[in-house]
């Protein structure tokens, strides 16, 4: 399992940062191998890599913190209809919502 989370506070972006998170502070997203897959065979992660020169790959962490990336991808998302092929993209559409939301980020653990 790999793992996408967006910090609710600030404060709890910077303890994300140094590993010292507490209960509360993530919104958590358990990705499977097969939706890990579906992200990079539709060209969700590529895209993203190529428009804002992230490294998005199966063995490096990525985050996304501006607020253009995120409301980028969050459409790009949703253009793609993952949800249609896979529910668990549903809890990643809104952890997008979630960091826009909170002005933090998304951080992926692959």
């Amino acid at each position: 399992m790999r793992t996408a989370c967006v910090p609710l506070t600030a404060d709890a972006e910077r303890r994300l940062d140094t590993d010292s998170c507490l209960p509360g502070d993530l919104y958590e997203v358990m990705l499977s191998d097969s939706t890990v897959d579906l992200l990079f065979d539709s060209g969700f992660l590529t895209a993203l890599n190529t428009r804002f020169g992230l490294l998005f790959d199966r063995y490096e962490d990525e985050s996304i913190t501006r607020t253009e990336q995120l409301q980028y991808a969050r459409a790009l998302l949703r253009e793609l209809q993952l949800g249609r092929k896979c529910q668990s993209i549903d809890p990643l559409d809104i952890a997008f919502g979630l960091a826009l939301e909170k002005m933090t980020g998304i951080y992926f653990y692959l």
